[in-house]
């Protein structure tokens, strides 16, 4: 996550308060603010923006505002609103996501709608501001889901139905499912990744300059600081380029090595280092909910496996797999069946291939420009399919 505007440990700017009972967020005989129904529990929060103007001016995009806290399935949760977009690509548009601040180490499934609140007070905003709506999903302490184009900012300048004396009224309406009785425990994070995370990007003590992206995107360079153990001990080809026979090519002066990486973006790089020195991805890289996200997050999780394999850290490929596997769609399942058979992902190609049967799905993806270039490109593919009776 790009660095805040105000941290969730600063005094918050935005206030969230309980919706009053008569203008819940839902059907009119939505029950009140705060419904508890076995280990299901239903809350609703408006969290206001006052100073709209000034929270576009002094934010950053990239950067977030915190509401207070709130409670939801007895756990903390908090609103980030982005006035200026959650990353470079959603510029021109408000960003907002529910955070779940921390609590038990357990996944909570919830679903979430967000909406605006129009100025006389209805439970939702008129279909003309086009918000984003309802989405569900599972949060793990310290994630965050939400919509990344939750609105642009030239609808919601123009808007006569939410704006009035330079503010607006967010609506987040969550229903927490408790967890369930056999939970498969997510692995606690070891306090040597803590600190080995600290280090990343330390110049002081970093012993290694890693050249990222000369040949793709812009052309533009990109350098790292890195450390020559971590990399080494996390990856045999970091170990080979700087301890074996690889390691004059990468000596540079002073006892300093240089290493480069052409075939990466920056970004992607910036990610995968990451998880070279704390096992996981950076927070909310692959978990992005909205119209249009699904795709950029699969696009992200493809390059990202393209460097675990190059780089043997299996973990990450793994990560990368189940992600794809999630988020299966025909504008992306050719370039996703390619790299499953290019980087030997067996269980991957398994998912994409059951995908690719369903009648809803087959023409849509046998239609595809992608698909067609994966056939003509790679023969062997090409007859796999033909013997699993998926094409003629």
């Amino acid at each position: 996550m790009s660095a805040a505007a105000a941290t969730d440990d600063s005094p918050p700017l935005l206030t969230a308060t309980p919706a009053a009972a008569d203008d819940y967020c839902g059907s009119a005989d939505s029950p009140a603010a705060c419904t508890i129904v076995g280990k299901v529990e239903r809350v609703c929060y408006n969290v206001r923006v006052d100073g709209y103007s000034k929270t576009k001016e002094t934010t950053k995009n990239g950067s977030y505002i915190a509401s207070t806290e709130f409670v939801a399935g007895g756990e903390p949760w908090r609103i980030r609103y982005y006035p200026n977009g959650y990353s470079q690509s959603t510029a021109g548009h408000v960003s907002v996501f529910v955070y779940r601040v921390g609590g038990v180490d357990v996944g909570l499934h919830a679903d979430v709608q967000i909406d605006l609140v129009a100025r006389h007070g209805d439970a939702t905003a008129p279909p003309e501001t086009e918000v984003a709506g309802r989405f569900r999903c599972t949060f793990w302490p310290d994630s965050s889901f939400g919509f990344q184009r939750f609105i642009s900012t030239e609808k919601l300048d123009m808007s006569p139905w939410c704006v009035r004396d330079d503010g607006f009224t967010i609506r987040c309406d969550i229903t927490v499912e408790g967890p369930p009785f056999v939970v498969a425990v997510k692995p606690s994070s070891s306090p040597l990744g803590w600190h080995l995370g600290d280090l990343l990007g330390d110049t002081d003590t970093a012993d290694v300059a890693v050249v990222v992206g000369g040949d793709v995107g812009d052309g533009e360079e990109t350098t790292f600081a890195a450390h020559r153990y971590v990399l080494a001990a996390r990856s045999l080809v970091f170990k080979a380029q700087l301890f074996g026979p690889m390691k004059k090519a990468a000596e540079g002066n002073g006892g300093a090595a240089m290493i480069s990486v052409d075939d990466m973006r920056a970004d992607v790089f910036r990610a995968f280092l990451h998880f070279v020195y704390t096992d996981e991805l950076p927070p909310g890289e692959l978990d992005v909910a909205g119209d249009g996200d699904a795709d950029t997050a699969a696009i992200m999780a493809q390059h990202l496996l393209v460097a675990a394999d190059k780089y043997d850290l299996p973990r990450l490929k793994l990560v990368c797999e189940r992600k794809l596997s999630e988020s299966l769609a025909a504008g992306t399942v050719a370039t996703t069946l390619a790299l499953a058979e290019q980087h030997g992902c067996h269980d991957l190609k398994e998912v994409v291939l059951r995908f690719i049967r369903l009648p809803a799905n087959m023409e849509a993806v046998k239609c595809s420009d992608g698909f067609k270039h994966l056939l003509e490109s790679c023969p062997s593919l090409h007859q796999d399919l033909k013997s699993r009776h998926i094409i003629s």
